[in-house]
């Protein structure tokens, strides 16, 4: 994993320059803004997994942590119970749905919670805490001595470039180049997620909704 000097140097070495070890606004910043945009936003990577507990109101509400990323779906929310098999898996369901389902039907919605500025899960229980595994945004970076989770540092090198030539530069020819660059390095590290975290069948439980289908 790239401590974040190692990203400032490999941007520096990309633009012709040797500031690497010294603060450069621009660069630092097309830095984090790739990170937690262009490559957290694009794939929900094995390596942005994230767990955490938390403890909903009697209304069945709880924030969810501040860095948790709204643009992929939550990989598992259950209450852990203490035997084999006994947990309560939650299927998510959109806010229209929510009102069909009973709470041992374990559904849950998320929506933003204006209060807090959060984002917030909705579900049936009163006062359960519930273990959410989600992607998380990853931290912005101030340290030299601070290593990224994100494990390439060429994609992160190529985009953070391309930012900064258009930003500092205002030469798109540039930009376009390093974007395509950068892009083309993002899918190669998709596809190797997903070699690395194949997909599995899951199995999900039936309902009764209180009516019968034609046919």
């Amino acid at each position: 994993m790239p401590t974040f000097l190692q990203e400032k140097d490999a941007v520096a070495n990309i633009l012709g320059k040797t500031d690497g070890s010294s603060s450069a606004v621009i660069r630092d910043n097309a830095i984090n803004n790739v990170r937690q945009n262009e490559i957290a936003n694009f794939y929900p990577f094995s390596w942005l997994r994230k767990s955490a507990n938390v403890t909903t109101d009697s209304s069945g509400q709880a924030d969810l942590p501040a860095d948790y990323n709204p643009n992929h779906a939550c990989k598992d929310v259950r209450i852990v119970n203490s035997g084999q098999g006994d947990d309560y898996i939650f299927t998510p369901c959109t806010v229209e749905e929510f009102d069909y389902f009973s709470a041992d039907q374990h559904r849950y919605y998320i929506d933003y919670n204006t209060s807090t500025n959060l984002w917030r899960i909705n579900t049936h229980g009163d006062t359960d805490t519930i273990r959410v595994i989600y992607y998380q945004i990853p931290t912005t970076l101030t340290s030299n001595t601070t290593v990224d989770i994100i494990p390439d540092l060429d994609v992160i090198a190529l985009l953070a470039a391309s930012r900064y030539w258009l930003s500092s530069e205002r030469d798109e020819t540039n930009h376009d180049r390093f974007k395509a660059l950068g892009e083309a390095r993002l899918n190669l590290l998709v596809n190797k997620d997903k070699k690395a975290n194949p997909q599995r069948l899951t199995r999900h439980n039936s309902y009764n909704l209180g009516y019968n289908r034609a046919g």
